[in-house]
C-alpha cells in the first residue's frame, strides 16, 4: 500500500514537471504563469498553502511573486534577509521540511509568526550560479506531515521550476537595462537637441534677419521626414542636419548677409562657399547621423543639376539632403530678407509645387503639404508653423496645390479609379 502511495506521489511529480511546459511558454502575464504553476505543485503535494518567493540578485531580500492560502505573504510583499540569514539562503541545497518555528525563524528570520507557522516546507530553487528563489509549501489538507519519498519528488521538480524563476530574471534584467539604456538615450538625445538649437542660434547670430532660420529649418525638416514615415533615428538625424545646415556661414563676412542690393559675383561665391567650409568643419567631428556632412555640403543643389557646390541631380542626392534643401527653401521664402518681405505660406508653397520636380523633389513637397493639412485639421502632433503663419493658408489651397503637383509630375495627367 505505502509502495503504491509513493508511485501515485511521483505520478503526481511527473505530471506536474509535464505541465510546467506549456504553462510557462503560455503567452500570459509572468504573475499569473507563476500563480498556475504554484496551484499545480500544490495540487500534486495536496498543500493547501503554498508561495513562489524570488531571490534578488545580491541575496538579501526575498519577492513574494505568487501565494495561495496565505493572506499574510501577498504576492509582491518582500522579505528582507539579515544578519546569517543570506548565508543560510546561499547553503540550501536540498528541500527541508519544517518541524518547528524555531527552524522556520533559522531561515526567515523576523517574518510575521502566523507566516512561520504556516510553513511546512522550504525548497530552495537554484540553478548553477547560485540561488534565485524557495518554494513554500504550507498546511496539508490531512494535517500530514511530508515524507521523505515526497522531498525526493519535490527535488525533481525544483530544478525546472528553478530555471522558470531565472529566466523571468534574467528577462527582467535585459528590461531593466534596455529601459536604462533608452532613458540615457533619450537624456542624450535631448542633450543633443539641446546643443544643437544653442549652435544654430550661434550660426544665425551673424544677421538679425537669419535669426531662428535654422532652428526652423530643422523643425521643418524633422516634420516633412516624419510624414514621409522615416523612422525616428532617421528624424533625429535629420533634425540635427537641419540645424547644423548652415555652419559654414560663421566663416562668411557678416555684411553680405545683411547687403540690401545685389551681390556681386566675387560676394555670391563668397556665401556659396559656405557649403564646402561647413562641410569640412562637420566631416572632423564624429556625428551619431550620417546624414549630418552630406546635408551641410549638398543643401544647395537642386533636382536638375543646376545647384551647388557639385552641380548633382536629384537621384545622385540622399532623401535627408533633399528634405532639407526644401525645408531651408521654404524658410527662406517666408521670411523677411534686408531687400524684400517675405512671402506667406500660401505664395511659398506655390513657388514651391510651381519648381517641383525641376528643381525640388515632388515626394518632399508633398510631404510638406500634407503636414501643413495636418496643421490645419488639428492632427499633427508638432504644428510646423505658429497659428498666424498657419492662417494664410486653406485646406482647400492645399489640396488645389495637391492636384497641382500631381499634375506636373504626370505631365498634366490626373488618374482616378
Amino acid at each position: 500500500m505505502e509502495q503504491n502511495s509513493k508511485l501515485v506521489r511521483l505520478f503526481a511529480v511527473l505530471r506536474t514537471i509535464a505541465d510546467l511546459g506549456p504553462v510557462v511558454t503560455a503567452d500570459r502575464e509572468f504573475a499569473e504563469t507563476a500563480r498556475q504553476v504554484l496551484e499545480r505543485i500544490m495540487r500534486a503535494f495536496d498543500a493547501e498553502q503554498g508561495a513562489l518567493l524570488l531571490l534578488d540578485g545580491i541575496g538579501t531580500k526575498l519577492t513574494c511573486i505568487a501565494s495561495n492560502g496565505l493572506p499574510s505573504l501577498a504576492p509582491h510583499t518582500t522579505l528582507p534577509l539579515t544578519g546569517a540569514q543570506p548565508q543560510a539562503v546561499q547553503q540550501m541545497r536540498v528541500p527541508v521540511v519544517i518541524t518547528s518555528l524555531d527552524a522556520a525563524h533559522q531561515i526567515f528570520g523576523a517574518m510575521e509568526s502566523p507566516i512561520l507557522a504556516s510553513i511546512r516546507c522550504v525548497a530552495p530553487l537554484r540553478v548553477s550560479s547560485g540561488p534565485v528563489g524557495m518554494l513554500i509549501l504550507g498546511a496539508r489538507a490531512r494535517q500530514e506531515s511530508y515524507e521523505a519519498s515526497e522531498i525526493e519528488g519535490l527535488e525533481m521538480l525544483v530544478p525546472h521550476l528553478a530555471l522558470v524563476l531565472h529566466n523571468h530574471s534574467l528577462a527582467e534584467s535585459l528590461r531593466h537595462q534596455i529601459a536604462d539604456n533608452l532613458r540615457l538615450l533619450s537624456s542624450l538625445h535631448h542633450s543633443y537637441d539641446d546643443a544643437l538649437e544653442a549652435f544654430a542660434t550661434t550660426i544665425d547670430s551673424k544677421d538679425a534677419y537669419l535669426r531662428g532660420h535654422s532652428i526652423r529649418v530643422a523643425r521643418f525638416a524633422a516634420g516633412i521626414a516624419g510624414t514621409l514615415g522615416m523612422g525616428d533615428e532617421e528624424v533625429s538625424g535629420i533634425r540635427a542636419a537641419g540645424h547644423l545646415h548652415d555652419i559654414g556661414k560663421v566663416t562668411v563676412d557678416k555684411q553680405f548677409f545683411s547687403k540690401a542690393s545685389t551681390l556681386r559675383p566675387e560676394e555670391f561665391r563668397a556665401i556659396a562657399d559656405h557649403t564646402v567650409m561647413g562641410h569640412q568643419i562637420v566631416s572632423s567631428v564624429r556625428f551619431p547621423w550620417p546624414q549630418v556632412p552630406e546635408v551641410v555640403r549638398w543643401h544647395h543643389e537642386r533636382a536638375d543639376g543646376s545647384g551647388y557646390p557639385d552641380r548633382l541631380r536629384n537621384d545622385e542626392l540622399p532623401l535627408s539632403v533633399r528634405i532639407v534643401a526644401a525645408a531651408d527653401t521654404f524658410d527662406a521664402m517666408t521670411s523677411d530678407r534686408p531687400y524684400r518681405q517675405g512671402n506667406s505660406v500660401l505664395s511659398a508653397c506655390r513657388d514651391l509645387v510651381t519648381l517641383s520636380p525641376s528643381k525640388f523633389d515632388a515626394s518632399v513637397i508633398q510631404a510638406l503639404l500634407v503636414h501643413l493639412r495636418r496643421d490645419l485639421d488639428g492632427k499633427s502632433p508638432t504644428r510646423l508653423l505658429p497659428q498666424q503663419k498657419t492662417a494664410q493658408i486653406t485646406v482647400a489651397d492645399i489640396d488645389q496645390l495637391s492636384y497641382d503637383l500631381v499634375r506636373r509630375v504626370t505631365g498634366q495627367r490626373v488618374y482616378s479609379a
